[in-house]
């Protein structure tokens, strides 16, 4: 198509759009459409039409942007490149598409030839359709003039070539894209990058080279016996064949062979980080009795269904059929989107559930806490901190200080916020007290962190409760569910006092998040009923195993079947039972009860974790039929390994390809989410498979070699 073409064709549509009165009822729009071949037919082309603009102000702004649109006329290149780039009103109006998305790849080139005169802005105009309150994104290139305190003045051009009746206009934002400098945080972030890729590099080179290596720097046996041992050995294996939970998961064992005394230090350092054994690691499937093997598929239905949550929740901004979304949710299986929450739970219930097990089994070995030593419980506070830290803040220096370095795209300003946060208070993130610190802090350096921040806040009082269902088990119980209460009734008490919602996707309260979505006494609940939960079982799981042996499978299915159907059911509430009040809350802009709200925030995180439990019990002592052969699937293991760097890479991962997308993302049909869903989630299990062998394998042999004596 010619330029002259596509110049006749948007005229064309504007005067199309001038017949169109916007309503509603389908009669009123068929005679236009009748009209059309008529309209093609009489349609010839005048460049005045461009420039028949009402009178502007004279700012220099206002003064451009007209001489631009006049430009029109003499067929100006510069001003028909201009239009061209702009944002215009698309199709679907009606339907919910109020994305004005200029061209930005041309923007960019328009930018570049001009040598900075033109740059990419993005306006967002509060509007009305249909008497509805709306918000109109606009994005397309801007002259020098119109970029810093401009607002009024594009929106006014703005508003001046749209037809009247389809937008009714308020005030507005204009944000224009900005020079990201390369500061220290990004150098840090390139340094600590750079220094991984090439200790990967040489100690990949260096292990297949090792047999030379070795003969050149062969030491005595008794040099590095005191102070080294195999990087494949287990600092934790004296406490159980099972390591400690990283973020709510045993590590799998792998398989062992006698330590090399003859290496040098060095080779042995550098072989920590070769890729041959990392990458032995995470694809090792082989088990050893006694490991709770369901929880690798829960885990990771877990992590896809948090995925799934958050695909919907940071594309909703580009949705271009927002209409349809009264469908969408009107449809009984979308609370497992919009009502995802209780996936989150699941991590705190089983990260409690391992703590309290395997440090129970520690306990009973040595003979009590005070026998298990100092260094003991140093490292088990050590241990936890470094091997959840390291990969953590690489992904918060590359995400945080290195994004907006390489992203560009008409919402690359979407990460400023966040580069922001980084850059404030990466250290609150490094120090897990950023679910507190700021109080107030809805956004935050890696949005999703609120929950590790969390989880080491309940992994640090861990022992207090576990201890004492060791020494006093009674006196445990009842501190352990006085806990519980306290955060029940904390929880009540904010949901009333503020007005609350039961959940955000029910809620009209900005202050939800930091009031009662991202707080520790709130979240505490599902954490104290998972170490109950791993009370009882090193208490009774082995005996109760033993009693299911001897039952006959009729009565086993007489005994499993209740409570599976009863768990489920209760699961089931949890998540689909807010479905009247999110539809509701959405479509009608009825907020529920308060008595509601208070109901289902204490009933949620206490059902959940606890059928969960019960779950768990009944896989683990043979009562789990078929789920427990779907949830114990050998496949699952490899998955497993990669769900904490999953959760710390998805939700930048989806953002990147947000502010990149030329497009907006269609709801309807069910097929193109499905696709941007799954797109997702590989490319976040690809990037987790990158960073556990780049930085958590590897620091999980160098711990070993440096702590095991």
């Amino acid at each position: 198509m010619s330029l002259w073409n596509l110049i006749a064709l948007c005229v064309l549509v504007t005067e199309v759009c001038s017949q169109f009165q916007i309503s509603t009822r389908i009669e009123d729009v068929q005679p236009i459409f009748r009209n059309l071949p008529k309209t093609f037919t009489n349609f010839s082309f005048n460049p005045e039409n461009f420039a028949e603009l009402p009178e502007l102000g004279d700012s220099l702004c206002l003064a451009k942007l007209k001489k631009l649109s006049q430009g029109l006329q003499t067929f100006n290149q510069e001003s028909i490149a201009f239009f061209d780039a702009a944002g215009k009103p698309p199709p679907g109006i009606t339907q919910g598409n109020l994305l004005m998305m200029g061209d930005y790849d041309m923007c960019m080139k328009m930018k570049n030839d001009s040598k900075g005169y033109y740059d990419h802005c993005f306006v967002g105009l509060p509007a009305k359709l249909f008497g509805f309150p709306v918000e109109v994104d606009w994005s397309g290139c801007l002259p020098y003039e119109c970029r810093i305190g401009n607002e009024a003045d594009v929106i006014q051009w703005i508003d001046s070539i749209l037809p009247s009746y389809v937008f009714s206009l308020g005030t507005g934002t204009l944000i224009c894209a900005e020079t990201i400098k390369f500061d220290a945080g990004a150098i840090a972030a390139s340094v600590y990058l750079g220094l991984v890729a090439f200790l990967v590099v040489l100690g990949t080179i260096w292990y297949e080279c090792r047999p030379v290596i070795n003969s050149l720097l062969t030491r005595s046996p008794k040099e590095d016996k005191a102070v080294l041992v195999d990087c494949e050995e287990n600092v934790y294996d004296e406490i159980t064949s099972e390591t400690p939970p990283e973020n709510g998961h045993p590590n799998i064992p792998i398989p062992r062979r006698e330590p090399e005394q003859t290496e040098s230090l060095f080779t042995r350092v550098f072989n920590c980080f070769a890729l041959q054994r990392t990458f032995a690691v995470l694809t090792n499937t082989e088990t050893k009795p006694g490991q709770i093997l369901c929880l690798n598929g829960i885990r990771v239905l877990s992590i896809n269904w948090i995925v799934l949550g958050h695909i919907y929740l940071v594309f909703s901004r580009l949705i271009g059929d927002k209409s349809y979304l009264g469908t969408l949710i009107n449809r009984r299986n979308m609370p497992i989107i919009l009502n995802a929450f209780p996936s989150v739970d699941t991590f705190f219930a089983m990260s409690g559930f391992l703590v309290a097990y395997l440090l129970l089994k520690q306990l009973a070995r040595s003979g009590g806490p005070i026998n298990m030593g100092v260094s003991k419980w140093v490292a088990f506070y050590v241990h936890r901190y470094v091997r959840l830290t390291a990969p953590y803040l690489m992904v918060i220096l590359v995400e945080g200080f290195l994004y907006r370095q390489w992203v560009s795209g008409p919402y690359a300003f979407g990460l400023d916020p966040f580069n922001k946060a980084c850059k404030d208070y990466w250290y609150t993130n490094v120090l897990y007290i950023n679910n507190m610190v700021p109080w107030n802090n809805s956004e935050g350096c890696i949005g999703q962190s609120w929950y590790l921040a969390n989880d080491m806040q309940f992994y640090i009082i861990a022992p207090i409760f576990i201890i004492l269902l060791f020494w006093r088990p009674l006196e445990g119980v009842i501190v352990t569910n006085g806990v519980v209460l306290s955060s029940a009734i904390t929880t009540a008490l904010i949901t009333w006092h503020y007005k609350l919602g039961p959940t955000s996707a029910a809620n009209s309260n900005p202050d939800f998040d930091w009031l009662l979505y991202k707080k520790p006494w709130i979240r505490i609940r599902p954490y104290q009923i998972g170490i109950l939960g791993g009370w009882i079982y090193w208490k009774y799981g082995q005996a109760f195993q033993d009693r299911v042996k001897l039952m006959p499978e009729w009565k086993k299915v007489v005994f499993a079947g209740p409570l599976w159907a009863a768990t489920c059911a209760i699961q089931w509430a949890v998540v689909f039972g807010l479905y009247d009040d999110i539809n509701k809350f959405d479509v009608d802009h009825i907020e529920p009860s308060v008595a509601d709200s208070i109901s289902y925030e204490i009933f949620d995180r206490i059902a959940w974790p606890l059928t969960l439990i019960i779950q768990i019990f009944l896989c683990q002592c043979g009562l789990g039929g078929f789920i427990n052969s779907i949830l114990s699937w050998k496949g699952w293991i490899v998955l497993a390994r990669l769900t904490y760097s999953v959760y710390l890479l998805h939700i930048g991962l989806i953002s990147v390809l947000l502010v990149m997308m030329r497009h907006p993302v269609f709801l309807h049909p069910d097929f193109e989410m499905g696709v941007l869903y799954l797109g997702c989630l590989m490319m976040s299990y690809l990037a987790a498979a990158v960073l556990y062998l780049s930085v958590e394998q590897p620091l999980a042999f160098l711990e070993t070699l440096i702590y095991r004596r």
